[in-house]
């Protein structure tokens, strides 16, 4: 199944509101697949423990997407680029369990 980010919004707008956005820090999201064509919602967000310095550290989250288009809870690592995301994305499936390991920014 092929997705775009306009089907993830409409499925979720709450997640998608503007005070959502702004507490969680989003900067862009977009929707790749990987694959086995699944798809992924990946974001470039601030770095939460850096809220409130001058200097804000970004990073690349992914968020797997459920069958009913809902936003699962993200991989428990952080990407320092998008070349970082696209080469886990690009493997033949994503194994939750092995992507544990923080690309530092």
């Amino acid at each position: 199944m092929t997705l775009s980010i306009t089907d993830i919004r409409q499925a979720n707008p709450m997640y998608f509101s503007k005070e959502n956005t702004k507490f969680s820090g989003d900067i862009s999201c977009r929707v790749l697949h990987d694959k086995q064509r699944k798809p992924y919602l990946v974001r470039l967000t601030h770095q939460g423990e850096h809220w409130f310095d001058s200097e804000h550290i970004t990073h690349w989250i992914i968020n797997p997407i459920g069958i009913s288009l809902g936003i699962l809870p993200p991989l428990p690592a952080r990407f320092a680029t998008l070349a970082d995301v696209k080469k886990i994305l690009s493997k033949s499936t994503v194994d939750i369990t092995s992507v544990r390991r923080k690309i530092t920014v």
